[in-house]
C-alpha cells in the first residue's frame, strides 16, 4: 500500500458508495506548480512571476473542505456547498483531492468547475492510493526531542541545506517579497521580547519554510505520526517544524539528542544530547497550521559546542 497503485473497478465502485453515503471530509491541493520565470536578485530588487501568470498565494496552499460542505451525487459528482471563498481560486484549475477510507489515504485529480448552484468537481475513472512520504533514517543528520515520557523524532527537509549558511535565493522568487515581511516582522517581534535573535540567521530558513509552495506531503495511512522537519542547526539552537502537527509548546523545556554521521558509510556517528527551551513558535496567518518552532540550548557542554560549530559551520572552532 506504500506505492500510488490505482484503484479496481470493484474497489472504486465501493469508494464512490462511501463518499456518497458518508460525506467525509476532503483536501483540495493545487496539482501544478505556480509558473515562476528566471530572474537574478540584486540590491534586494526582485523581480516577481508576471500579473497574468500569477496564481494567488490562497490556491498555492492546501484547503479543507468539512463533510457538511460536501454532497456526492450518483453522477460521481462531488458539490461543494457553502466553500466559495475555499475553492474561489482553484475554479478551473487540476486539484488534486485528497480523503481517507478505512484510514487508508486515496486521491484523484480533478478541474473545480462553477455551476448555478456553487461550485463541484467531477470524480475521474482513476482513484489512486497515496503513496507514502515517510522518509528513511539514513541522513547526516538524525535528532529526537523528549518531554517526559513522550518522545518526537526530527528529520532533515529537502531544500534546506543544515551544513551551510542560509541563502535568500534559495527562497522560491516568487514568495520573496512576502519572506521579507515576515522576517521584518519577526525581527520586530524579537526586538521586543527576550528572545535572543542572534545574527538571526535561522529566520531565514524559518520564512523559507513558512513561505514555501511545495505541496504537503500525504501519508497512505491516515494517523500516522510523521517525523519533524529539521529546518536550521548551529552551535546556539536548533529549529524543526511541521505543516501539520502541533507538537511543541512554547516555553517548555526539552531533551533533544541529536545524532550525526561523521564517516560517509555511517558506521561512525555522534550524539550530542542537550537540554533546551523553546523559545519562539513562528506561524504565518496565510497558512496557520505551518509551524517553526526555535529550541534553544540550555547548558551546552563545550564539547558539543565546539563539534556543533566546526560540523554546521566548517570553520575552526575559536572557543
Amino acid at each position: 500500500m506504500t506505492e500510488e497503485k490505482e484503484l479496481t473497478q470493484i474497489e472504486r465502485e465501493l469508494v464512490l458508495q462511501y463518499l456518497r453515503d458518508d460525506n467525509v471530509p476532503l483536501t483540495i491541493t493545487l496539482e501544478e506548480k505556480p509558473l515562476q520565470k528566471e530572474t537574478d536578485v540584486t540590491n534586494d530588487r526582485i523581480d516577481s512571476v508576471e500579473d497574468e501568470q500569477r496564481i494567488p498565494a490562497s490556491a498555492v496552499f492546501p484547503v479543507a473542505i468539512k463533510s457538511r460542505q460536501i454532497e456526492v451525487l450518483n453522477q460521481g459528482i462531488i458539490l461543494l456547498k457553502n466553500a466559495g471563498r475555499l475553492v474561489q481560486p482553484f475554479i478551473g484549475k487540476n486539484v488534486r483531492v485528497q480523503f481517507y477510507f478505512n484510514h487508508v489515504g486515496l486521491y484523484f485529480i480533478s478541474v473545480v468547475k462553477e455551476y448555478s448552484m456553487g461550485f463541484a468537481v467531477v470524480i475521474p475513472p482513476s482513484i489512486k492510493r497515496v503513496k507514502d512520504s515517510f522518509r528513511k533514517n539514513d541522513f547526516e543528520i538524525s535528532a529526537t526531542l523528549s518531554f517526559d515520557s513522550v518522545s518526537q523524532s526530527c528529520l532533515p527537509l529537502a531544500g534546506f541545506n543544515l551544513f551551510s549558511q542560509p541563502k535568500w535565493s534559495e527562497i522560491e522568487i516568487d514568495q520573496q517579497h512576502h519572506a521579507k515581511e515576515l522576517l521584518e516582522h519577526f525581527i520586530a517581534m524579537g526586538k521586543q521580547s527576550a528572545v535572543i535573535l542572534g545574527n538571526g540567521l535561522h529566520l531565514i530558513s524559518i520564512v523559507h519554510y513558512l513561505t514555501r509552495t511545495s505541496q504537503l506531503s500525504s501519508e497512505s495511512i491516515e494517523g500516522l505520526v510523521k517525523p519533524l522537519d529539521i529546518i536550521y542547526v548551529d552551535d546556539k539552537r536548533f529549529v524543526c517544524a511541521s505543516d501539520t502537527q502541533d507538537e511543541l509548546e512554547e516555553n517548555q523545556k526539552y531533551t533533544l539528542e541529536m545524532n550525526f554521521m561523521i564517516s560517509p558509510e555511517g558506521s561512525a556517528r555522534r550524539a550530542v544530547k542537550v537540554p533546551c527551551t523553546v523559545e519562539k513558535t513562528y506561524t504565518d496567518s496565510q497558512l496557520p497550521s505551518r509551524k517553526c518552532w526555535s529550541c534553544r540550548y540550555d547548558n551546552l557542554q563545550t564539547e558539543d559546542m565546539r563539534f556543533l560549530y566546526e560540523r554546521i559551520s566548517g570553520k575552526k572552532f575559536a572557543g
